[in-house]
């Protein structure tokens, strides 16, 4: 009966411990991917801009040799990450493609024009450079529209700043967030211990002596959920590389290790600090108090 008492009481310790490194370790996923994002604002900012295509269309009698001197002047501009010739024939074919249905055999023609495709620097991006970009790309006479997205552009002008405000409040609201559940966690965990908490008061074990060792056993939960935290962000920032590899954020090795010893110095300081609160309300009863 005694062994199957004590084999109870180590799988309910072992979930205990486990339950609270799984909760430190996944809000500091979140507080981490929220470090991430805010580190990168600015890149995924001038990613998303980069996106951003400016057409110049040109004129169907417009000679080979003018098409050629403005790809080669793109191409050489400080402010053109870059040109591209995109033809009516190749226009179509992508544009087919993406609907999946012939058009220009449904028409009997091809409706689409000649085009040069200008993205622009993140660094020069803005509606009034787009803007006068326009106005000197339309002044060639054998240009014949130019168009993009203004809304877009404006919208990426304006929105940014905001996005990375909300992100600091919203890392804020999370280390809150991150403070009362792991908190809640040990505590409950120190709960479940209370009879043994009562038993080293009552043969008369100093505070200190009785606080030692649960404060060793939660900086060493909270040290792996950090690092469970640390490689399951590992894991989605590679699988984001795969998807978007223009984003290529795991260059970025200085903020990375930052934001991994930032999240083992907070998993080890609201352990060491809940784990000695939690303890110290405990031991700050009467040795005769049930601990309820």
């Amino acid at each position: 009966m005694s062994s199957y008492i004590e084999r109870y009481e180590r799988r309910r310790l072992r979930s205990s411990y486990i339950s609270v490194a799984l909760s430190i370790s996944l809000v500091l996923v979140l507080l981490g991917a929220l470090g991430i994002l805010l580190f990168n604002t600015d890149r995924l900012g001038n990613y998303f801009k980069e996106q951003l295509v400016l057409t110049a269309y040109i004129k169907p009698d417009a000679k080979d040799i003018e098409i050629e001197q403005l790809i080669k002047s793109l191409a050489v501009s400080n402010y053109v990450k870059e040109s591209t010739f995109v033809s009516k024939e190749e226009a179509a074919a992508l544009y087919t493609e993406e609907i999946d249905q012939d058009f220009v055999s449904f028409l009997g023609f091809n409706p689409l024009r000649d085009g040069v495709e200008v993205r622009i620097k993140a660094d020069f991006i803005s509606s009034e450079f787009a803007s006068s970009v326009k106005t000197d790309l339309l002044e060639k006479t054998f240009i014949e529209e130019v168009i993009y997205d203004v809304e877009l552009l404006e919208l990426l002008d304006s929105n940014f700043k905001i996005v990375r405000n909300v992100l600091l409040w919203a890392a804020g609201i999370v280390l809150l967030i991150a403070l009362l559940l792991i908190n809640a966690s040990i505590r409950l965990s120190i709960y479940s211990k209370r009879l043994v908490l009562k038993t080293m008061r009552l043969v008369g074990a100093k505070k200190s002596f009785i606080r030692r060792p649960f404060i060793k056993t939660y900086a060493g939960l909270g040290l792996v959920g950090a690092t469970l935290a640390s490689v399951l962000l590992g894991v989605i920032l590679r699988r984001l590389d795969q998807v978007y590899p223009s984003l290529d954020l795991l260059s970025q090795r200085a903020p990375l290790l930052s934001i991994v010893a930032a999240l083992y110095l907070i998993a080890l300081m609201i352990t060491v600090l809940s784990t000695y609160l939690s303890a110290s309300r405990f031991l700050s009863l009467k040795a005769t108090s049930n601990f309820s």
